[in-house]
């Protein structure tokens, strides 16, 4: 089974299963829960823990943050925590769309398959340098 909950400040959350969905289809298997500027930490609270009690018990969850050490990723650890539920939940900061793409791409939302995709999202953060042409070179 696989499980993904994304949280962010702002809309990235929404905006990242969004994305996702122009690619997979619908993804009845991702939530997602926004901090917003019109809702408080308590509204937001309220709404991840109902998203972390829908899900089925037992099961490992990915859980994709926007920023380590923010209010999200704080919020998800907590709940999961009160919940009994952090041993099975890989919470991850720094979500992004490949790290996205590579897990629902697998067929399980366990640590390690969490760990194969940071690995691959990592790879994928790159920057185009043009190419220098040695000017000693001759033709």
């Amino acid at each position: 089974i696989r499980q993904i909950v994304l949280v962010s400040h702002g809309t990235m959350a929404e905006g990242m299963r969004r994305a996702a969905e122009m690619v997979f289809g619908s993804l009845p298997d991702v939530r997602h829960v926004c901090l917003s500027e019109d809702k408080g930490i308590a509204q937001f609270e309220a709404e991840l823990s109902a998203v972390f009690e829908e899900l089925p018990g037992g099961e490992p969850v990915a859980v994709l943050c926007d920023v380590n050490g923010g209010s999200p990723y704080n919020t998800s650890l907590r709940l999961l925590e009160q919940m009994g539920r952090l041993e099975t939940a890989s919470v991850v900061s720094g979500m992004n769309l490949p790290l996205l793409l590579v897990l629902l791409m697998a067929e399980d939302s366990g640590r390690e398959t969490v760990k194969a995709a940071i690995d691959g999202a990592r790879d994928s953060i790159q920057m185009f340098e043009p190419r220098q042409e040695d000017e000693d070179e001759e033709l």
